[in-house]
């Protein structure tokens, strides 16, 4: 047989040009949407291409962006990779000095920044050990701010398109994203061709987002999280692509799905109380979507009910971090338990990271790397191996706090059961150890978010002097009208639910949430904040 290589120039950036050059591509840009297809994207492209070269970027050169989900960073993403360069899409939510971190870390060559993230990119620019040229794409008009800055437009219609793509070993870097830093510094993790090539094909499984010709994907995990590669994927089935650009509000999201109808979206579960609560109050015509994917976070039962029975598509979990390119496994019902499957049954499936993706091994193993049985009952740390999951991180090597005989150390405490289906049971540093018993700060959240009160919840360990550790939740209410819920009311109700042990001692109402820069709770600020008053 012939040896093919496995990269973006070769397999993915062809496709959209030459198969599907006529599928549009729409992004919202300022308050405006964008209209385009994917031969014009890839036109763009080879202009931005041959722009780069011009400017003297070569292959294996890192070009970063600090944009959000518009068409020009689509054309980056596909430009880069298949000049031989590498994409490193920087977590515009970050710190100015995480950020300075990150560019230096990665050692880019260049900066394309977005006009509108423009002040944000000169706080970060004193913190730089040194300059980089800097490119604004013009997602807003005023220019008065750019100072010695290229413009993006001005380039491309200078440049002479890149006619041919350069040849690229398929185990050569493409592109490169961070971690969020939420227990250190940033760690970077770097996708080959190979690997996104071979990822991208499985995100057309029926089983996985299922993507094809014919569904239009409404893309919320923002493009400055490169880790999921969802454009890769996009351009290579023909997939229609709807980006949403920085507004990723309930009110902004329905817009856009009420004006382009796509079929599946694909976002994370962090954002889907807030989109239900407007749901219910404002109602809008969310009929076109088929289903809605989710990772970043558990979905609670609750929640995910809500959407089938109310709204009308189902929340599809899955699994997956920075170090596996995004996604590993999928929670659609197994035809195994049937069509007629109990709401229990259902419920159990539906609230699991699903089974690993073809090619994706999954374990859960105790401290000493032992494997657990899959029985639906022994925990231990998942465990994650695959061609698109990392095995070291940048400059940094295989750790062995995260690496261990080439398996990933996700950190993730789990049961895997008879089918294989993977259940995230906690974050190892997120249970509670109280008077020698486990406590799940997951399963209480999913009690809590079972009230029709609650909004959010999240639960944390503080310090107790007898039991060493006590679960603590925070709470955020409805904004209902003439509603009022105490917290006793609520360890009431919790009471009913979960073993004495498992209710917390206080419940604590909040206006809202500390969240990551990519949407999660950020349980870290939470336990700090109450500790100290607790101990």
């Amino acid at each position: 047989m012939s040896e093919f290589p496995l990269t973006i120039p070769a397999l993915i950036t062809p496709r959209a040009e030459k198969l599907f050059a006529a599928r549009p591509v729409i992004s919202r840009v300022g308050t405006g949407l964008h209209r385009s297809t994917w031969g014009e994207v890839v036109y763009r492209a080879r202009r931005l291409a041959g722009a780069l070269r011009d400017l003297g970027i070569q292959p294996g050169d890192r070009v970063a962006t600090f944009a959000g989900s518009t068409h020009r960073h689509l054309e980056v993403y596909l430009a880069v990779p298949s000049m031989g360069a590498v994409l490193h899409t920087v977590n515009i939510n970050l710190a100015a000095e995480q950020v300075a971190y990150i560019v230096d870390h990665a050692d880019d060559a260049i900066v394309l920044c977005d006009r509108s993230l423009l002040a944000d990119w000169r706080r970060v620019e004193p913190h730089l050990s040194r300059a980089r040229r800097l490119v604004v794409l013009p997602d807003i008009d005023d220019a008065a701010q750019d100072g010695d800055a290229l413009e993006y437009e001005a380039l491309l219609a200078a440049a002479e398109p890149m006619a041919a793509w350069p040849s690229v070993a398929e185990s050569a870097p493409a592109h490169t994203s961070y971690t969020t830093g939420t227990t250190g510094l940033p760690k970077g993790v770097v996708y080959s061709h190979r690997s996104t090539v071979l990822q991208s094909f499985c995100t057309g499984l029926a089983d996985a987002e299922g993507l094809g010709s014919s569904e239009t994907l409404l893309a919320l995990v923002p493009l400055a999280l490169s880790q999921v590669g969802l454009p890769f994927a996009a351009a290579l089935h023909g997939t229609a692509l709807v980006l949403p650009g920085r507004d990723l509000s309930p009110a902004g999201v329905c817009e856009l799905v009420e004006k382009e109808r796509p079929t599946v979206a694909v976002g994370f579960g962090a954002a889907l109380p807030g989109l239900l609560a407007h749901w219910r109050d404002r109602r809008p015509d969310l009929s076109s979507l088929r289903r809605m994917v989710c990772g970043g976070s558990p979905v609670a039962r609750p929640v995910s009910r809500a959407f089938e029975v109310e709204v009308g598509f189902p929340i599809v979990q899955v699994f997956g971090m920075t170090e596996t390119s995004g996604h590993g496994s999928f929670s659609k019902l197994p035809a195994d338990v049937g069509g007629n499957a109990s709401e229990e049954t259902r419920g159990y499936y539906a609230t699991s990271q699903g089974r690993p993706l073809p090619l994706v091994e999954m374990r859960i193993a105790d401290d000493a790397g032992a494997e657990q049985p899959w029985d639906g009952r022994a925990m231990g740390e998942l465990q994650v191996r695959g061609p698109w999951v990392a095995r070291e991180y940048a400059q940094e090597g295989s750790r062995p706090d995260k690496f261990m005989d080439g398996w990933l150390r996700t950190g993730d405490v789990a049961v895997i059961d008879e089918l294989g289906y993977v259940r995230i049971v906690d974050r190892m540093k997120d249970l509670v150890k109280s008077a020698g018993e486990w406590i799940s700060s997951l399963k209480v959240e999913e009690e809590l978010l079972g009230h029709q009160a609650v909004v959010e919840a999240a639960v944390v360990a503080v310090p107790d002097a007898a039991a060493g550790e006590r679960p603590l939740a925070c709470v955020v209410l409805r904004p209902q009208e003439g509603t009022t819920v105490t917290g006793d009311q609520l360890r009431e109700f919790l009471a009913a639910r979960l073993a004495p042990s498992w209710v917390p001692d206080t419940i604590e109402l909040v206006a809202e949430l500390p969240k990551t820069s990519i949407g999660k709770t950020d349980k870290k600020t939470l336990r700090a904040r109450y500790a100290e008053s607790r101990a």
